[in-house]
């Protein structure tokens, strides 16, 4: 398990546990930015699936004509 990051990286102010940014400077926490990695890698799966799902359709479709 990672470790709570206790200090901001850029202005080393004190943060408050589970922040998501500096309250001093406003930049991303470490757990911030982790959270943002892990939901654009869910949009991006799904939106291939969705893809996917659209060119089967498209090929049922174009062999059934």
């Amino acid at each position: 398990m990672a470790a709570v990051q206790t200090a901001c990286e850029k202005c080393g102010a004190e943060l408050v546990p589970d922040s998501a940014y500096c309250e001093r400077c406003g930049t991303r926490t470490q757990r911030a930015r982790r959270l943002v990695r892990v939901a654009l890698r869910v949009e991006v799966v799904f939106f291939l699936l969705v893809v996917a799902m659209v060119v089967a359709f498209i090929l049922v479709y174009a062999v059934q004509k």
